[in-house]
């Protein structure tokens, strides 16, 4: 067999090449053979469309631009019609009335006595809302807890009653409306409130300017009926105070 000359070579490589490309989707027909001058031409098309293929698929793909998630403002909702205080509990001085429906700025949290830290309403600082009597919404989660300042007040002295008049409205003969007109005296007056109590019920928490309730309710006529107050402020809630109506309305 005698050797392959160049250009033999350089046409068979070319057609070879052709036929290869034209199975990936290039369509090329030769109706006769190519010269050595149209198989090196054609060779080199392919050779430019293949690198130019080649560095587009090496071209990096532009990523969107990251996003960087805002959150909204954290606020309370009140749902029930309450105070904010001086501090975490009941006990504790009040600062503000919060009506229901109203929202307020959230600032912070204690988590151990479940209670709301909030901007308050009225402009003098912040206090406190107990976790039952609001809603939080907004980036609440974030807030810092906050660890209010231990009392320095002793327990309030128990108040003494100085008054119960009452009197009775005829019901069905059985049953009566009585009203009780409750007052008493704090004497070392160093109560932030009063709880009022009937039968060991609690039935008002009255603020330390006001020393009198008026109780209006229905009664079995004969009933003994007992009373009970109690002072309290920052430290706690002092004993309770206690007196009994016997046979009333009878």
């Amino acid at each position: 067999m005698r050797p392959m000359k160049l250009h033999e070579i350089t046409v068979a490589f070319a057609s070879t090449l052709i036929l290869l490309c034209s199975a990936c989707g290039t369509a090329v027909q030769t109706s006769e053979p190519l010269t050595v001058n149209e198989a090196a031409s054609t060779l080199v098309a392919l050779t430019d469309q293949a690198a130019t293929q080649s560095a587009h698929l090496r071209t990096p793909t532009s990523l969107p631009p990251i996003s960087t998630p805002t959150f909204s403002r954290p606020i309370l909702y009140i749902n029930v019609d309450t105070h904010c205080r001086t501090g975490t509990s009941a006990n504790f001085q009040p600062v503000a009335a919060l009506n229901r429906g109203s929202t307020l700025e959230l600032v912070g949290k204690d988590t151990q006595q479940s209670a709301w830290l909030i901007k308050a309403p009225n402009g003098t600082g912040t206090c406190w809302v107990s976790a039952g009597d609001g809603s939080p919404s907004g980036d609440y989660e974030s807030l810092p807890e906050v660890t209010p300042q231990p009392s320095t007040q002793k327990l309030p002295n128990p108040p003494s009653f100085i008054g119960w008049p009452w009197f009775c409205t005829y019901s069905d003969g059985v049953l009566y409306k009585a009203t009780v007109n409750l007052s008493w005296i704090d004497p070392a007056h160093d109560a932030n409130g009063f709880y009022v109590y009937r039968k060991g019920t609690q039935i008002a928490d009255v603020p330390a300017t006001k020393t009198s309730i008026v109780d209006t309710f229905t009664v079995v006529i004969g009933t003994d009926l007992t009373y009970s107050i109690a002072a309290y402020n920052d430290a706690g809630i002092s004993p309770q105070r206690t007196m009994t109506i016997q046979s009333i309305c009878k």
